[in-house]
């Protein structure tokens, strides 16, 4: 028996020593040394405290080799799966459980017009954006001819293939797809429109076109919008299963010297992308005799979207501008109806490769709108329609401009996804751009919902110039901002976009920079970030409250109320919109929404059309202008024989939201704590397959916020009392331009995607606790923090 147990001390042992040596050897190495052919001098890297690269070359081409190799050794997986997004291609790795994702992903033509931008790249007269682009895919393969693939592989068994130009264009079409949200909106707006009068319509927030006339009916050949209901049902299920994160908002403000302590310009930025491991951005700072910038890249993009350099800086949000129509096509055979005549559709096969399965063959058909995505229904989207991608001779323009000038030329190359170009530089300049081609579409046209696409004056029928865009370029008011707002008017016409719930986060930034406040700090600025509070939670919960305290109904007076119920309306009675850990009212806020939502509509709408309407931003943006029409058709429940009123409605989905309280935490009211049901993990790509998620996955953490507070987190309303937090700020930058050296920082969980390296979730609770930490770019104070020094020297 000793003799046993002694055997099996020895191989718990062994086992220990195998797993610790298998551990240290499978970290990432900050301190290695190669040569390369595809260098012509010696490239000095130095990684600091937060495993973040500081590249030293002689020239941009071979800085560029040392970003490629040192992101893939990084976020080599991070950078294979979203080059497989934008190309359809995950059930290559994945097996049979990504073949719907990857159908849907293809038709839509990122794919194919990948192809177009890589063949036609450096063609226009931008070669030295080739050339950098060239070099840093030569670095990402140099790293994976060496064949150190991350463990994901492993487990998996496949290998990676190397990156070609064709990848960038895939990584920038999942970008742009990511933004889209046309998706999921137009689908059930249409439907709503085709079901209901102008009496329920008026209190559903979509801006639509007072002449556009909608028929009740599809037409001969066309489909009803019931059926295409679907497609965002559809879309939702599908993205829910994507392995990538997708960017959901943004925020950002730049303030002018006259506003700031320092009396330079004081610039802000925090992209908002659904919460994944590893994080969305990688940092890198380059250093040549004739560049130097400090960049956040997207895994497999050479130019970083975000950064800045000692002059200047330049950050994004998203414009959630309407780039895509979908039409409703009268289709017979392989044929459609247009402007009078039957065209041949535009059909095509393409081959699905899936891991351990044969080949998949899938055919697409396309209207000249584009790809016919479901039934009848084709799509026309700026990503694919328009005949230059730039995007990423814009992001390199950004990195290299000189001046104002420099960075608003890059501006307008972007043609989609359309972006909310911020900057800010050291002379004193701040500005702000709306980047994206803006289709021109006929005055009948309602780009919110489906278009006839038998007529020829509902197609597209050209582009705005740049100069019509949006913009703003050092205004008096001394600031610009963005968060996903609606613009101003441009000469007249007011762009359709997506745009956010009454402008809550804009309208807290505008009002917080517009007080008499001449000192704003760096430190101001993150405490703006990371505000838990909106307006909009507040005046929601007010007339909540005044439509109980109105009701007549003896049974739903709150005088009359037991214990539990008159407890919780007491707390949301003196609620003033916060969203702090420990606090109670959130909670109750949030099920009291969702069932007055539900009692509301769900009578109208149907359950099935409901559950399609609660996750889009119509649903959200909709109940403060319910509350306020007390008169509105949906308060009446058409199951009872007798007309109900707003105070009716509010008042028992009060008494239910209490009652499913009680149901699914128990009693005790001091158990309904928000920040236990708001948590937040960072979840990777295998982070659901049991055994092993959880050895990837970050977290969970409480967390306090909301959506429409500065510091955005995101959860999906539905029937579960759980407020899972699925998006927020990748990052949260801060710059004050009288100390570029020493600007801040902070993302979601580390730099590096290897699960084995301690700088894989060593931010995570700096980030969480409402902390940062510096952007170095000061050479002795990289070189005083350095955890690693690396060379790429040329081959003899």
């Amino acid at each position: 028996m000793r003799k046993l147990l002694g055997i099996v001390l020895v191989v718990i042992v062994l086992v220990f020593i195998g797993g610790y040596l298998f551990v240290i050897n499978s970290g990432t190495n900050y301190e290695f040394n190669i040569t390369s052919s595809d260098v012509s001098s010696e490239v000095r890297v130095v990684f600091d405290d937060m495993a973040i690269p500081h590249i030293y070359a002689d020239n941009e081409t071979d800085a560029m080799f040392a970003l490629g190799y040192v992101h893939a050794s990084e976020r080599l997986w991070q950078m294979d799966l979203i080059r497989r997004a934008g190309g359809g291609e995950l059930s290559e790795i994945f097996g049979k459980d990504m073949i719907e994702n990857d159908k849907y992903l293809r038709t839509l033509g990122m794919k194919e017009s990948a192809e177009k931008s890589a063949l036609e790249f450096g063609k226009r007269g931008y070669g030295e954006v080739r050339d950098a682009a060239e070099a840093y895919l030569s670095g990402v393969n140099s790293f994976i001819e060496e064949g150190d693939f991350p463990i994901e592989y492993t487990l998996l068994g496949v290998s990676p293939q190397k990156f070609i130009l064709e990848d960038l264009y895939k990584t920038a079409g999942f970008m742009g797809y990511s933004f889209a949200m046309a998706f999921k909106n137009e689908p059930i707006i249409d439907w709503m429109k085709n079901n209901f009068d102008s009496t329920y319509m008026a209190d559903i927030s979509v801006t639509l076109s007072n002449n556009t006339t909608i028929p009740v009916n599809g037409g001969v050949g066309l489909p009803t919008s019931e059926d295409a209901v679907s497609i965002s049902d559809m879309v939702m299920k599908l993205d829910a299963r994507l392995p990538v994160p997708q960017f959901i908002g943004s925020n950002s403000w730049v303030i002018s010297g006259e506003k700031t302590k320092s009396g330079r310009v004081v610039f802000a930025n925090d992209a908002h992308m659904a919460f994944a491991s590893p994080s969305v951005w990688y940092e890198a700072h380059i250093i040549t005799p004739e560049l130097e910038y400090y960049g956040n890249h997207l895994a497999g993009m050479p130019f970083p979207p975000i950064g800045h350099t000692l002059g200047h800086s330049w950050g994004i949000t998203m414009f959630v501008n309407d780039d895509i129509d979908m039409y409703k096509e009268k289709i017979e055979g392989d044929k459609y109806f247009h402007d009078g005549k039957w065209l041949d559709l535009d059909i095509s096969d393409q081959i699905i490769k899936v891991k351990d399965s044969d080949d998949l063959i899938l055919t697409i058909k396309k209207t000249h709108h584009g790809p016919i995505i479901k039934d009848n229904i084709s799509m026309w989207w700026a990503y694919t329609k328009y005949p230059d991608n730039l995007l990423n001779e814009a992001f390199y323009g950004f990195s290299r401009a000189h001046d104002i000038e420099g960075a608003r030329r890059s501006a307008s190359m972007i043609h989609a996804p359309g972006l909310n170009i911020m900057y800010g530089d050291s002379s004193g300049n701040i500005a702000w751009w709306a980047s994206a081609k803006l289709p021109i579409r006929g005055d009948s046209v309602d780009s919110k919902i489906f278009i006839d696409g038998t007529k020829s004056s509902n197609d597209v029928q050209g582009w705005y110039d740049f100069s019509k865009n949006p913009q703003i370029v050092n205004p008096e008011r001394g600031f610009v901002f963005s968060a996903n707002n609606s613009p101003e008017e441009v000469d007249g016409v007011h762009y359709p976009g997506y745009y956010y719930s009454g402008n809550t986060r804009a309208s807290s930034i505008k009002d917080a920079l517009s007080k008499d406040k001449s000192d704003w700090t760096i430190q101001d600025v993150h405490k703006l970030q990371l505000r838990n509070y909106s307006p909009v939670y507040d005046k929601n919960s007010r007339m909540l409250v005044e439509y109980i305290l109105k009701n007549e109904s003896e049974d739903l007076d709150p005088n009359n109320f037991e214990d539990l119920y008159k407890s919780s309306f007491d707390l949301i009675k003196d609620w003033r919109g916060t969203h702090e850990i420990g606090e109670i009212a959130p909670t109750i806020y949030y099920r009291w929404m969702y069932a007055t939502l539900k009692l509301a509509l769900s009578d109208d709408m149907g359950e099935e059309k409901f559950k399609s309407f609660t996750p889009t931003f119509v649903c959200e943006n909709t109940f403060p202008m319910l509350l306020e029409n007390a008169n509105s058709p949906w308060w009446d429940d058409i199951n009872t024989e007798k007309s109900d009123d707003a105070s009716e409605i509010v008042s028992r989905a009060f008494k239910a939201a209490i009652d499913e309280l009680r149901d699914s935490l128990g009693d005790n009211q001091n158990l309904w704590i928000y920040s236990d049901l708001h948590r937040v993990t960072h979840k990777h790509a295998m982070g659901d397959v049991k055994i092993i998620g959880n050895f990837f996955n970050v977290g969970p953490f409480k967390v306090p916020s909301a959506k429409d507070a500065l510091n955005k987190l995101e959860f999906r309303l539905n029937d579960e009392v759980n407020f899972e937090v699925f998006s927020g700020p990748s990052m949260r930058i801060a710059i004050d331009f009288s100390d570029v050296e020493n600007s801040e920082s902070v993302i979601p969980t580390g730099q590096s995607g290897n699960v084995f390296s301690e700088y894989y979730a060593n931010q995570a609770e700096m980030y969480h606790g409402g902390s940062f930490r510096k952007q170095r770019m000061n050479e002795s104070d990289i070189m005083n923090h350095a955890i690693g020094i690396s060379t790429i020297k040329p081959e003899k």
